[in-house]
This record gives C-alpha cells, structure tokens and sequence, in this order.
C-alpha cells in the first residue's frame, strides 16, 4: 500500500470573526509548525540551581547529613564524574549492602520455610478439577 500525504488547509476566517479577535485583542496560540522551530542554544547558567531552587536540608537526628556535608558530597561525586575511567583496569562491579533488619528478617524466613514445607507435605488435601463431581466424591467418600 503506498503512502498517502495528508494535509490540512485552514479555510479563510470569516469577516465578523476577525473584527472581534481585533476587537478584544486576540493572538493566535502555537501551531503544529511552532514545535518545530529551533530553540535558542541552553547556557550553562540555565542548568546549574540557584540558591532558592536548593533543597531544604533537614536534620532530625544525629548522623543525619547536613547542608555542607551533602556539598561536600555532591562535589566529591561530580570530581568522579569528571575523571576519565582507566581503561586498563578491569571492571569490578560492588555487591548491594544488606541492612541489619534485612539480615533479621531473612532469617526468619528461612527458619520458617522447612516447617512450611513439612507441614504441607503431612496433609494430603484431595482436589479436583470439576466443581459438579465434588457432591459425587464426598458421596463415595462417606460410603467407604
């Protein structure tokens, strides 16, 4: 199938239409050809934060950072970022640290999943696939 080239004409505004967007002071919004305009170049001005557009830094209990910590942080990441990585050197990636609550709790599932399991394996529950022949079992079940 080939393809087809849609377009669209705007028809001519009429007379009246045009006298009151005058009137009233009225301008035209964007339209499909404005998205694709250039955009001005963005300035490195533009991408850093302010100090209003800072975030609030909030501490509650001690160990909590605070507003110079967290900079000295953020400066510290982005002199990493900013070193060229040493090719030479092979690729170790870090195991994810495990919180001690983590630890606490996997440990108390795996205690539980052996009493789990043998517990399910001691009742044999007698299942079938068809609601209607459920009457029939129970039926054969007392007669025996």
């Amino acid at each position: 199938m080939s393809k087809r080239n849609v377009t669209y004409i705007k028809p001519e505004e009429p007379a009246f239409l045009k006298r009151i967007k005058e009137q009233v002071g009225y301008t035209e919004g964007p339209t499909v050809d404005t998205k694709r305009e250039n955009l001005n170049p963005v300035e490195p001005e533009d991408l850093e934060d302010t100090i209003d557009e800072q975030p609030t830094v909030v501490v509650l209990q001690p160990g909590d950072l605070t507003a110079e910590e967290a900079a000295a942080v953020n400066k510290q990441r982005n002199e990493e970022d900013q070193t060229p990585a040493d090719l030479t050197k092979p690729i170790v990636f870090k195991a994810k640290s495990k919180n001690k609550g983590d630890e606490e709790v996997d440990l108390l599932n795996k205690s539980k999943r052996p009493l789990a399991a043998k517990k399910n394996k001691s009742k044999k529950v007698k299942t079938s696939l068809l609601s209607f022949n459920q009457k029939e079992d129970d039926e054969e079940d007392e007669n025996n």
